[in-house]
């Protein structure tokens, strides 16, 4: 599936844009600030129903203006598709389209599938736990609808659940009402956890032969997992009502990688990190394959210019196969690849060549 065209109104930076996209490689060159990542965060976008950047859909809209818009033409065996996302400031409110009709989000996330490579994903292995479950998040809510579903109900509940702990440790409510939040919190939680634990055990399969390929050594890269499906919560209540809040579920996952038997966080050096996380986001784009028969499309966001010459060479090889999406800031960093489209952009203009 092929991304043919992009619209976007009064989005970010950009109050109205018309872009054909090229099956291949698009690079976006310009300086910071012009509007390079907006366009990759609206793409990622149309994939997964919100922004890698926003925590509040409302931030893509200016302060004067009055409604937004993202729409995508995808293409598949000669059909075409199209996907909408609309923002209103008065009412408040997202609308999702699919065919020019409304959407459910799980009818939605994941009609066609990114792997997104940004500057954060080069802080997973050292870095906030928050990023290595946003790693299995943003890759698994696109692949399956059980996920999602499970993902959203349970985060509902764990907000539910927290505050009810908190009422509890302060005498205004009883520790059996728990009841009511716990059953559907150890469903979802053993629902995600179960899909998550299919993902890491393809990790462990294909994780240390991705990274010996980029890096020509016999290194041996492994993953340990702290996803561990607990079945009974009430175990935890006296402790969760004395905190105030859920100490186990999959919020707290998290896992390390072990390089030739030592901890990568520790003591891997730069270049040894970098090489992990690239071998981490090809085993995403190598899991969408397995599971869809398809390739997704390559968002990179001024991730070359973090790595090393053999590294970007690596990855040029690599995304040449795929519909890819590139910004960066000189194109000194992606010079080495071939026959792509590029566009300079300068405050939200767009120049081919």
């Amino acid at each position: 599936m092929k991304l043919k065209s992009l619209k976007l109104e009064n989005f970010r930076n950009y109050g109205a844009l018309n872009l054909d996209l090229s099956d291949g490689v698009t690079i976006f060159l310009g300086e910071n600030a012009q509007g390079k990542t907006n366009l990759l965060e609206s793409i990622a976008f149309l994939a997964l129903g919100k922004s890698f950047r926003a925590g509040n859909f409302m931030e893509v809209l200016g302060w004067e203006r009055p409604h937004g818009r993202i729409k995508g033409t995808l293409e598949q065996d000669g059909k075409e598709k199209s996907l909408e996302v609309f923002f209103e400031r008065e009412p408040r409110r997202k609308k999702i389209k699919k065919q020019g009709k409304i959407s459910e989000p799980k009818d939605f996330i994941g009609t066609f599938k990114v792997v997104l490579f940004t500057p954060d994903s080069l802080q997973m292995i050292s870095g906030s736990p928050r990023l290595r479950r946003q790693y299995f998040d943003r890759l698994l809510i696109q692949l399956s609808r059980e996920y999602f579903e499970s993902y959203s109900v349970f985060h509902h509940v764990l907000k539910q659940r927290n505050a009810l702990l908190k009422r509890i440790s302060m005498r205004l409510a009883k520790p059996d009402e728990l009841d009511m939040w716990d059953e559907p919190y150890l469903k979802n939680s053993q629902s995600i956890w179960k899909i998550r634990a299919e993902f890491i055990e393809f990790l462990k399969e294909n994780l240390s032969e991705i990274y010996s390929s980029i890096s020509g050594s016999q290194d041996e890269l492994k993953i340990e997992s702290d996803v561990i499906a607990h079945s009974d919560l009430i175990f935890c209540r006296d402790r969760d009502i004395y905190s105030g809040s859920s100490s186990v579920g999959p919020h707290h996952d998290d896992f390390k990688l072990h390089l030739n038997g030592k901890q990568l966080s520790d003591f891997g050096s730069r270049g040894e990190q970098r090489t992990a996380v690239l071998a981490l986001k090809i085993a995403q784009i190598r899991y969408i394959e397995k599971h869809t028969g398809k390739k997704p499309i390559l968002l990179l966001d001024d991730v070359f210019s973090e790595l090393d010459a053999s590294r970007q060479t690596h990855l040029c090889q690599l995304v040449e196969s795929y519909q890819t999406i590139i910004t960066s800031c000189s194109m000194e960093n992606v010079k080495n690849l071939k026959n792509a489209v590029i566009y300079k952009i300068s405050a939200g203009v767009l120049t081919e060549g």
